[in-house]
């Protein structure tokens, strides 16, 4: 759309006749003022590419005269002495002179027609008077063409009658364009350019005015048109290739290691030869080619168990080059015994049962501890801690380091729990002390498929990132966030509202019928009466997630339904306090809790919205609704977790050792 828009604007600068009357940017004016009148009519005009803007006031005779005097002085000192401190501030008061007494247009700025002052060689002064090598080129045959700006054409003037060759050249600024007249193939140039036309017929004009360089139009036919620039488009635009049946699938897990090559489909539609590289992290294999349409493959090597792997794909067609990453996870490990396999001590860890209130599958619980013997004998980087379902050959259990020290055995931890009982303790073992395995984690299993986004706030620096295997990243685009400060669990990132401070990323809400968001948030201050609301997360045309600044509660609200689910209590400040919101098409309803108990619900019979709005970590877009405060494990679910899951996610976060209990260390 934007490259139409930009055919469609460069179509009417080329296509006016009057390139051939002139498209000189520079400001006239014209008056009748008489020293026996008390007011005159002045007119002030200023001339471009896009026409003429004129703007007529009635003046004092005094100020019409002021204003004719000193453009007229201005005028010899732009010629004579355009560089001088003195010619500076003749322009701004001239500029201010005329913007004080309204003769210039409210669709022009004052910028604008302090800039027109600037004769256009001195606004490309140090360049080449001749055009160098250019970038891009365009060619059209059997051909209509038109162009015009600031340059040479040669013949200088020109009658309807065919000519063997035509040429035209600019340094500054022009447009051309040529279209072959059966199928409409051809180019549009713009900006500085050197052009050939064979076989021209039509008529054209170059010409010149004191203070400005020459300029020149034309229109017609040719045999042939050829052009170099800075700027070229050639039509039909030119289509990217196609990146698409990737194999394995994008996402997939439980890949066997045994895989021996990935395979892809490339293709373009303009059946152009394409040229292909791809890459693998950690390196497995890559590989290189060229071809038509097509499935290609590379043969990869030494897959492990229980590993995320990534692939890239590049593929350039001369003109466009398109780039796709798709990622993998090899099958589990089979029952092995660490003992067997270099570990030397392990750490028995109970869940206590009355903390839980409904048996949970894949739970992901934290750990969070201090630990002298993991300090004493782990590798520095915990690379080697691993977690395992019971004593013995047993299943690896899948988790994440969030946050390791290896000078204070500081170790907080998510694991993923495939079954939580409420009946009975739950328990598995930590092992550690083997300093020669490679990193055991694996955060992308520790969250199930329905975890789109998972985000600890634990970065010292950039966006945030997504420990889900969808890799829904944030960027930083607004403010400079308080990064690396002491949180909820490990670091967190402290927003303030004053600086406006957010992070956005890619939709992913198109077409759910479940949802559930979470937050640990730390708020310094209410919003304040009569803005907008403190948002926490929000997608901007479908649903919010914040602190009303009315009732000082949190909101889980759906835009334009009139559903809101509301606090009962005022939002504490200063003080971390776990919220979560829940939604199902299903079920129809909207709930909302605070420190892991149902604070409100309410009736919700719609679907969500297909909207392409970007997912929005503490502000709203397009309004002043910026969080104040620390923003902590950031969740976004695809299914309504359930009262228990919520309440069970608060008992553990809230008190990870009160939730679970660690054992003394047993060696190998």
């Amino acid at each position: 759309m934007e490259k139409m828009n930009n055919i469609i604007n460069r179509t009417l600068v080329i296509g006016i006749l009057g390139l051939f009357v002139g498209t000189c940017l520079v400001p006239s004016i014209t008056g009748d003022y008489n020293s026996e009148q008390d007011t005159s009519k002045l007119t002030f005009y200023t001339f471009d590419r896009a026409g003429t803007k004129k703007i007529k006031a009635e003046l004092s005779t005094d100020v019409a005269k002021d204003i004719s005097e000193l453009f007229d002085e201005l005028k010899e000192k732009i010629i004579s002495d355009p560089n001088s401190d003195e010619t500076q501030i003749l322009k701004n008061e001239f500029v201010e002179m005329l913007d004080t007494n309204g003769l210039i247009s409210e669709k022009i700025p004052k910028d604008y027609v302090f800039s027109l002052l600037k004769p256009r060689w001195q606004q490309n002064s140090g360049k080449k008077v001749l055009p160098g090598p250019f970038s891009h080129t365009g060619s059209s045959f059997i051909c209509s063409i038109a162009g015009g700006g600031y340059g040479l054409l040669f013949i200088p003037i020109m009658i309807p009658r065919p000519r063997l060759a035509t040429v035209w050249s600019s340094v500054i600024d022009a447009q051309s364009m040529a279209a072959n007249l059966l199928t409409g193939w051809g180019f549009v140039a713009s900006g500085p350019q050197f052009g050939i036309a064979l076989g021209f017929m039509g008529i054209g004009i170059s010409f010149a005015i004191p203070g400005e360089p020459a300029s020149f139009g034309f229109g017609g036919y040719a045999l042939a048109a050829f052009v170099g620039g800075d700027d070229v488009d050639n039509y039909p635009l030119n289509q990217e290739p196609i990146i698409s049946e990737e194999n394995p699938s994008s996402g997939a897990w439980n890949i066997p290691v045994s895989l021996s090559e990935l395979s892809f489909r490339i293709s373009d539609p303009d059946k152009d030869l394409l040229s292909y590289t791809v890459t693998t992290s950690p390196d497995i294999g890559s590989g290189e080619g060229s071809g038509y349409n097509g499935i290609y493959s590379i043969p990869i090597s030494g897959l492990e168990y229980d590993k995320s792997y990534s692939w890239t794909v590049s593929v350039s067609d001369g003109e466009d080059t398109v780039e796709k990453t798709f990622s993998f996870i090899t099958s589990f490990s089979p029952p092995f015994d660490p003992f067997d396999e270099g570990w030397q001590f392990r750490k028995k860890i109970k869940i206590d049962h009355t903390k839980v209130n409904e048996n949970l599958e894949n739970f992901p619980v934290l750990i969070s501890s201090i630990d002298d013997d993991i300090r004493d004998k782990a590798q520095s980087d915990g690379d080697d801690i691993l977690f395992m379902y019971d004593t013995g050959v047993a299943e690896k259990m899948y988790h994440e380091l969030e946050r390791y020290n290896g000078d204070t055995g500081e170790l907080i931890a998510w694991v993923n729990v495939n079954q939580i009982s409420a009946n009975e303790d739950t328990t598995f073992y930590v092992y550690y002390g083997n300093p020669s395995c490679s990193a055991q984690q694996l955060p992308e299993r520790v969250w199930d498929l329905d975890y789109k986004a998972v985000y600890h706030m634990n970065y010292e620096s950039g966006g945030l990132i997504d420990s889900t295997i969808y890799n829904n990243d944030c960027i930083k685009i607004l403010g400079s966030p308080d990064f690396h400060q002491i949180g909820k669990i490990g670091y967190t990132i402290n927003f303030d509202r004053n600086n406006n401070e957010a992070f956005e990323g890619e939709d992913f809400f198109d077409g759910l019928d479940e949802m559930t968001v979470e937050a640990w948030i730390n708020l310094k201050e209410y919003p304040e009466p009569h803005s907008s609301h403190c948002m926490i997360l929000t997608q901007e045309t479908s649903w919010y997630f914040g602190i009303n600044w009315e009732f000082k509660q949190i909101v889980f609200d759906f835009h334009g339904s009139g559903v809101e689910t509301r606090d009962n209590i005022s939002c504490p400040l200063n003080t971390w306090y776990y919220v979560a919101g829940t939604w199902s098409d299903m079920k129809d309803n909207v709930k909302l809790f605070g420190n892991g108990e149902l604070k409100d619900s309410c009736i919700y019979e719609n679907t969500m919205g297909d909207y392409n709005d970007h997912f929005s970590v503490g502000y709203k877009q397009h309004h002043s609704d910026y969080f104040n405060g620390m923003i902590d494990e950031v969740r976004v679910s695809t299914v309504q977790r359930d009262d228990n899951w919520i309440h069970t996610t608060f008992i553990n976060q809230n008190n990870p050792l009160s939730f679970l209990s660690i054992g003394p260390e047993e060696s190998n």
